[in-house]
């Protein structure tokens, strides 16, 4: 195992405490429930959001078992506002405004106007061969009634327009990551249909890296085989930059994620496999969700796909690991369950199992290095058991769950969680309720700045909540604490 070097003290980071909110109930609009994307584009944080998630999940044929619906949902989803937005925070009035809102455009069908894009994935910076200088550029997600998604450029971080979007099929509805290496941005797609309201929102149409030194030349190519040869990886998920490779992590729903990497050069790349089988735990690590660079090595954060309980596949409720991969391919578990593995004996480094020792943190989703200092961020679905079909859960889990107290669960151990850690291994919660709310079931980004930690939610619980009343119904009752929030922490905290 590889030792880490000077290991600082134990304690160092921010607290709960250090964190104040910025932006609440998604930007004063309850129906922005994911805050997708998050940059820095010259001196100003920029945040895509994506809008209407559960009534896009009620609309959708794979529609999670759940009742009461959670959210106020119409049948037709085109019947909500689902314009996606971009917004700015400029330090130097400590404000958030929209500098961008989706357009309308005619449906496919001819019946209707409807939202070009209903989510922004990704932002990223970028210099491409025919840019003057460093732009913005968003990755889009587009309903099925539309053309497939585009890639927003900007310049000014005020005006946005669209370039050419890769070789995409039209069945790809949306993609997320812009990684740039070697002069080139990379994506690939993320979701697709197949079929009207047949939507995967973290499944591909095909599993393939597409690279350019240009993006407004549409001078897309491919960098891997499909899949790295493995009709298994169905989605490349998430990519990053380490020792001098690009990193690409896979869904594989039938042996776990698969973990590649590449020195670069001429396309298409030349990748060897780091890691399959989900590290030897198999599709309980379906998917590699997060990756982030920390004192010399690269952690990987894991899941299972629609947040822990994959339910196309059957795959689930499994709660994330944690890894840490070292530039020779060596690997450690940080967080997660003890196993015998081909490569040997794992154990959790930090002490702590899966989920950060909680079954409803289903992802490890998003990690940033802040002022020394290693973050992650979880997606948990704890607060939704008063909606779940408890009653086709085995009925020894029933019974742990009525000895801690459903109620006592969804509002104690509801919402997802901070965790930091100043060395890899010592690891200490910032946050275990969301911030004091249970309806931010996500830590969707971070974003470190001069002027402290940005984190961004996701939070799907607006502009209403189905909330029991005393006679046992269920009414949908304003929610002011629903929609995206972005809160910020600075060292010593904001009195």
């Amino acid at each position: 195992m590889a030792a880490v070097i000077n290991p600082p003290a134990v304690g160092a980071g921010l607290v709960e405490a250090d964190f104040r909110l910025t932006g609440a109930n998604g930007f004063g609009d309850g129906q922005n429930h994911y805050a997708h994307s998050m940059a820095v584009f010259e001196g100003r944080v920029y945040v895509g959001t994506t809008r209407a998630i559960i009534p896009a999940h009620k609309w959708n044929q794979m529609r999670p078992d759940i009742r009461p619906w959670p959210v106020d949902s119409p049948d037709f989803i085109y019947d909500i506002p689902r314009q996606a937005e971009i917004w700015c925070f400029d330090p130097a009035v400590d404000q958030w405004v929209r500098v961008y809102q989706a357009p309308l455009v005619p449906a496919n069908n001819g019946r209707m106007q409807v939202p070009r894009y209903i989510g922004y994935r990704g932002i990223g910076v970028f210099q491409g061969a025919s840019d003057h200088k460093p732009c913005l550029y968003v990755s889009t997600w587009a309903p099925q009634l539309t053309d497939p998604p585009d890639i927003l450029r900007s310049e000014d971080g005020r005006h946005f327009a669209p370039a050419a979007r890769p070789p995409f099929s039209p069945a790809v509805r949306s993609f997320r990551t812009l990684q740039v290496f070697q002069g080139r941005v990379h994506t690939t797609p993320t979701s697709s249909s197949q079929g009207a309201r047949k939507i995967s929102d973290s499944i591909g149409s095909d599993s393939t890296i597409y690279a350019t030194d240009d993006i407004q030349s549409a001078d897309w190519q491919a960098a891997n085989e499909e899949g790295f040869g493995n009709k298994a990886n169905a989605t490349i998920f998430e990519m990053e930059e380490f020792n001098g490779h690009l990193y690409a992590a896979t869904v594989n729903p039938k042996t776990g994620f698969e973990l590649w990497k590449t020195p670069g050069g001429t396309l298409p790349y030349r990748w060897t496999r780091v890691l399959h089988r989900g590290a030897g735990r198999g599709i309980f690590n379906e998917v590699g969700v997060s990756l982030c660079v920390f004192r010399g090595a690269l952690y990987v954060g894991t899941g299972v796909l629609n947040g822990g309980f994959h339910r196309a596949t059957g795959i689930g409720p499994a709660a994330a690991e944690l890894l840490r991969v070292w530039p020779d391919d060596r690997w450690e578990l940080v967080m997660g369950e003890s196993r015998v593995t081909e490569d040997g004996l794992r154990y959790p480094l930090s002490g702590y199992g899966p989920g950060f020792e909680k079954l409803f943190n289903g992802y490890v989703w998003r990690m940033v290095v802040h002022d020394g200092v290693l973050y992650a961020g979880t997606f948990s679905w704890g607060q939704n058991l008063a909606y779940l079909p408890l009653h086709t859960w085995p009925p020894d889990v029933m019974a742990l769950l009525d000895q801690w107290g459903r109620d006592w669960l969804t509002v104690n151990r509801g919402g997802s969680e901070v965790w930091r850690s100043a060395d890899g291994e010592h690891w200490q919660p910032v946050t275990r309720n969301a911030f004091g709310n249970r309806f931010n079931w996500g830590i969707r980004n971070f974003a470190s700045t001069p002027h402290g930690l940005f984190v961004a939610t996701a939070n799907p619980y607006g502009p209403t909540i189905a909330q029991q009343q005393v006679e046992g119904d269920w009414d949908y009752i304003e929610n002011p604490r629903g929609g995206c929030e972005i809160w910020l922490g600075r060292t010593g905290g904001w009195a």
